[in-house]
């Protein structure tokens, strides 16, 4: 009878230890799938704000209308111009975050010429 009491004190012993290891290895995968989600909205993030950056960059040098940021992104330009060379510095921001920084430079029409693109 001692015998029978031994082996199962030995069996939930072992049930405990592999529950607890089941437990351990559960919390790294949340923990990494957190991680996961966390870069994937961060590399969303990203791709926004370079698409927004480039297509202000064609809108600049085109002289049309700046695109609309899309909401939480904002789009700061600082643009010089001089010897017949424009340049701009495109900056994205989320919320107060800056995301991507963009300098951009082309060769701005002198006097009303048009000048050739490649």
């Amino acid at each position: 009878m001692k015998e029978s009491g031994s082996r199962f004190s030995l069996f939930l012993m072992e049930l405990v230890i592999d529950l607890f290891l089941f437990v351990l290895c559960a919390a790294v995968c949340v923990g990494l799938l957190l991680h996961a989600r966390s870069m994937s909205l961060e590399s969303t993030r990203l791709t926004q704000a370079v698409y927004l950056a480039q297509s202000t960059a064609e809108a600049l040098r085109a002289g049309d209308a700046l695109p609309e940021a899309p909401d939480g992104y904002r789009c700061e330009v600082s643009q010089t111009e001089g010897s017949g060379l424009s340049t701009a510095e495109i900056e994205i921001f989320w919320g107060d975050t800056s995301l991507y920084t963009l300098e951009t430079s082309w060769i701005s029409a002198l006097s009303g010429e048009e000048v050739a693109q490649p």
